[in-house]
């Protein structure tokens, strides 16, 4: 079961409002979590309570091997934790040859 943290949509029309958690990769867009961690409201004007989330629980599941959508990517980066960012096309290419290369040796 693939994880990942995201945001699903709350709030009502002008006033939108996010919850942050952990979702089966399969999961809909508002459907139910393993795990809520935090919430961001973007109508906040306070910064520092625009988003809240669960630091500690974050690392937690990163560590279990959650994966992060870009935009909470983006938030955690802000809060100065440090988030395994996506291989780029590149380097996913790159492991692909080595394997290739690797089998044809063996």
């Amino acid at each position: 079961m693939p994880l990942i943290i995201r945001m699903s949509m709350k709030g009502r029309t002008n006033r939108p409002f996010f919850r942050v958690g952990v979702y089966d990769a399969l999961t809909r867009r508002d459907g139910p979590p393993v795990e809520y961690l935090g919430w961001y409201d973007p109508k906040m004007v306070a910064q520092d309570k625009q988003f809240v989330v669960d630091l500690e629980r974050v690392q937690h599941w990163i560590g279990k091997g959650a994966k992060v959508s870009d935009t909470i990517r983006s938030y955690l980066k802000r809060a100065g934790v440090k988030v395994p960012t996506k291989p780029t096309a590149r380097v996913r290419k790159a492991k692909v040859a080595a394997r290739k290369a690797a089998a044809k040796k063996a």
